[in-house]
């Protein structure tokens, strides 16, 4: 994988977030970038990874899905 530099520009608070957490983890900013842009990290800084509500696809059989949504969802 060939790596590029790039300079990216960040709100102030953000920016001291991002700092903040490289600390926090002992990482560099640029290794945490390069890990929250890969991880699929929004502007949010919450994770887009897979959406739980997939996992209800297909499970309506009697147009009652709102009765089990909390355990097809979290398992409660």
């Amino acid at each position: 994988m060939k790596r590029l530099r790039t300079t990216v520009f960040l709100p102030e608070e953000m920016e001291r977030r991002l700092r903040q957490e490289a600390v926090r983890s002992g990482r560099s900013v640029p290794q945490l970038a390069d890990e929250l842009l890969r991880d699929g990290h929004g502007a949010r800084g919450a994770p887009r990874g897979r959406d739980p509500l997939l996992d209800v696809i297909g499970i309506i059989h009697d147009g009652k899905l709102a009765e089990g949504i909390d355990e097809a969802l979290y398992g409660i």
